[in-house]
């Protein structure tokens, strides 16, 4: 099995430039940029090539390189400015702040209860590799888990690793502590995205992790979190349609 960062360590580097040529892509495309930033041959606030010197580079057309970079740019990889050029983004060497559901639950008084219910190395379906920009014959280690409060299904969770970027975590680690947990401790992650949305309970393995009817609606968080321009892990969170965020600006 291959990992997703042997094939960025490889993307442009196993191949002869004879045969990337044909049929290149713009995840091809976006993969060989990626894997010369993580290499340190571009850093960070470095001014890349134009868009016209990579298609001559690789042998492909401006607009395969131009969606590459679009994808890129819309992730936070790179920044691009009009009559500027393209530059690989800075981002800043401080911790995530995340909040954990340890401590937002024993903060209002309730006991904290974590359950793994299965981690395996898999590869991810074609939403999830496009999001953490990776082909999908990419290996990740996939695990579930639900929450208690006071014993009470809170809520559940499946996650997407990178193991390259998260060394250490496998299946046996996973059973004693949360994913989250973990990756505070051992990775400083210092960028993420999120978003929320609505889906029903029989996503995945979510009605019978909550002990829901099939046709609940539950609500949806998405998170992606990343160090520097590595994308590490994705988080989907189920929670009862009863369940209120809050927070103070």
């Amino acid at each position: 099995m291959t990992r997703h960062t042997q094939s960025f360590a490889t993307a442009a580097a196993v191949l002869p430039l004879g045969s990337k040529r044909k049929g290149m892509t713009w995840q091809a495309v976006q993969d060989i940029v990626l894997e010369r930033i993580q290499n340190g041959i571009w850093p960070e606030g470095e001014l890349i090539p134009t868009e016209c010197d990579l298609a001559a580079e690789l042998g492909c057309a401006r607009a395969t390189v131009n969606r590459a970079m679009q994808a890129l740019a819309e992730n936070g990889v790179v920044e691009r400015r009009r009559k500027v050029g393209t530059r690989v983004a800075i981002h800043p060497r401080v911790q995530l702040v995340r909040t954990l559901l340890r401590r937002e639950l024993e903060a209002a008084g309730h006991e904290y209860g974590y359950e793994l219910v299965s981690a395996t190395e898999t590869n991810p379906p074609a939403d999830v590799a496009q999001a953490m920009m990776l082909r999908s014959s990419e290996v990740l280690l996939y695990s579930r888990a639900v929450f208690y409060s006071d014993g009470i299904p809170y809520c559940c969770e499946e996650r997407w690793t990178n193991t390259f970027a998260a060394k250490g975590l496998d299946a046996a680690v996973l059973a004693t502590i949360s994913p989250c947990e973990w990756l505070l401790g051992n990775v400083p992650l210092n960028r993420a995205s999120m978003s929320v949305g609505v889906a029903t309970a029989d996503t995945g393995f979510v009605a019978p992790a909550l002990n829901l009817p099939k046709d609940d609606p539950v609500l949806h968080l998405e998170r992606l979190e990343w160090l520097n321009n590595m994308p590490v892990s994705l988080s989907r969170r189920y929670f009862p349609r009863d369940h209120r965020f809050e927070g103070q600006i």
